[in-house]
C-alpha cells in the first residue's frame, strides 16, 4: 500500500517512504434542526462536510527494507511539502488499495521531530478541498497511471537487459574481475590448453575474450564431467 501526494496534475509526485500503520478519516455530518410552527423539531439531511485525514509516520535518513521510496531522504520530504504549502498548491492524496483519492490541503501545523537516530517523525493534517471547475481524477485513471508506471519500469529493465546483451562484459584475464565461481574452471581449462585465448595484449599476455554466457557454459560442462553426468 502506497501513500501518494501530487500537485499540478501529477507534475510533481511524492511517494511517502513509510506507510502509516493506520489512517483516521473524519467525515463530519451535521443535519440541520428546524422547528415547525407547531413546535415540532425536524432534522433536515444536508450534504456531508469535507473529509479530513491525518498522516503520521517518519521520513528516514537511512535505508530500511520496507521503504516505498528511496529517491529522497529525511529533510528532502519536509522541504518538498513546505514548498507546496508555500506556493499554496492544492495536493491530491491517493492511498492505494482504498477509495481515498481526493484533493487536499494542509489544515493545521505540519510538525516533525528529529529523533536521535536522525529519522524525522511527522504529523501531516490534511483536509479535502473543493476544486471548483476541476474534474476529480477517478480511481480508474489512477489505476491506468499505475499500470503506465509499471510498464515504464519493465521497459527500462528490458532496455538494461538489451544493453548488457549488446555490450557484454569481456573477461580477458583470470583475476578479481572474473566471477569467483568461474576462476577455477577457467584456470583448469587454460592449463590444459583447452582455452587458448583470442590474442595478446600490449604486454604480450594472452587475452581470453570470455563473456558471462561462455563462462556459465564452461562451468556447467566442467561440473557435469566431474560428476560423471556426461
Amino acid at each position: 500500500m502506497r501513500v501518494i501526494l501530487s500537485v499540478n496534475n501529477r507534475e510533481e509526485v511524492l511517494v511517502m517512504p513509510v506507510t502509516p500503520p493506520s489512517f483516521s478519516v473524519k467525515m463530519p455530518h451535521s443535519p440541520d434542526k428546524i422547528e415547525t410552527v407547531s413546535g415540532e423539531e425536524l432534522l433536515l439531511l444536508t450534504p456531508a462536510k469535507l473529509q479530513s485525514i491525518t498522516l503520521g509516520s517518519f521520513f528516514p535518513v537511512r535505508d530500511y527494507p520496507y521503504l516505498q521510496n528511496r529517491d529522497m531522504w529525511g529533510m528532502d520530504y519536509v522541504d518538498k511539502i513546505n514548498d507546496w504549502i508555500g506556493r499554496k498548491l492544492p495536493m491530491r492524496l491517493i492511498i492505494e488499495g482504498t477509495s481515498i483519492n481526493m484533493p487536499v490541503t494542509v489544515d493545521g501545523s505540519f510538525d516533525y521531530d528529529i529523533k536521535t537516530d536522525g529519522d524525522l517523525w511527522y504529523t501531516l493534517p490534511l483536509t479535502e478541498v473543493n476544486l471548483i471547475g476541476c474534474r476529480k481524477q477517478t480511481i480508474e485513471e489512477e489505476i491506468d497511471m499505475a499500470k503506465a508506471e509499471e510498464l515504464e519500469k519493465r521497459i527500462k529493465s528490458l532496455e538494461e537487459t538489451v544493453n548488457i546483451l549488446a555490450n557484454p562484459m569481456i573477461y580477458n584475464y583470470i583475476d578479481n574481475n572474473m566471477p569467483e565461481w568461474a576462476r577455477e574452471t577457467v584456470q583448469k581449462l587454460y592449463d590444459a590448453g583447452i582455452i587458448k585465448g583470442t590474442g595478446t595484449d600490449e604486454s604480450g599476455f594472452p587475452t581470453l575474450g570470455l563473456d558471462d554466457l561462455t563462462l556459465r557454459l564452461l562451468v556447467i560442462i566442467d561440473r557435469a564431467l566431474s560428476a560423471g553426468a556426461i
